[in-house]
């Protein structure tokens, strides 16, 4: 079994799924992996960055509370929109808001599920719920957000919830991505 230590690693060195981090990833790579629909989806967008990824382990359920979310466009480059799909588990969560440069945005709510829902120990009623969310960003936005990054807090009127990075790679690579193909 030894033997074959260094061909697994060489080989994983070699897979893209095994190395990549798209967070430390150069612009270049990230403007490649930047993907261009020739039709829109439901909400009228045909550019899609790469996905970031965040997750915390809950103790209900034995898994992972999860949030995928990436930039995205229309041709038309009217805006941006920042996509969010959650996963969690226990009591459910109203995602009102995004705190973003000390002001408060309105989150637009696309689905709200409950997955599954359990009892613990005839004690605990809890479900795991999936949320699609988005936030509209101005071209003014990420222009600014260029040099340093995008950082903002998911939150209710009363609670607040995960903080979401979109670093300053990540955001020029898809503006270079978006205007690579472009005429």
């Amino acid at each position: 079994m030894k033997a074959y230590a260094p061909l697994v690693l060489v080989g994983c060195a070699l897979l893209p799924a095994c190395t990549d981090n798209i967070r430390q990833a150069p612009a270049a790579q990230i403007a490649q992996q930047t993907e261009h629909s020739p039709s829109p989806d439901p909400q009228g967008l045909t550019w899609f960055a790469p996905v970031l990824h965040l997750s915390q382990y809950r103790t209900l359920f034995f898994g992972y509370d999860t949030v995928n979310y990436r930039l995205a466009s229309a041709d038309t480059n009217s805006g941006f929109r920042l996509l969010i799909d959650i996963n969690y588990g226990g009591a459910v969560r109203h995602y009102d808001f995004a705190q973003l440069d000390g002001q408060s945005r309105p989150l637009s709510h696309q689905r709200h599920i409950a997955e599954r829902c359990q009892l613990f120990n005839s004690l605990i009623s809890s479900c795991i719920y999936q949320d699609l969310l988005s936030l509209d960003l101005a071209a003014a936005d990420l222009a600014q957000a260029r040099q340093t990054g995008l950082h903002l807090q998911l939150a209710s009127a009363t609670l607040r919830y995960e903080a979401l990075d979109l670093p300053a790679n990540y955001i020029q690579g898809f503006l270079q991505g978006q205007g690579a193909a472009k005429p």
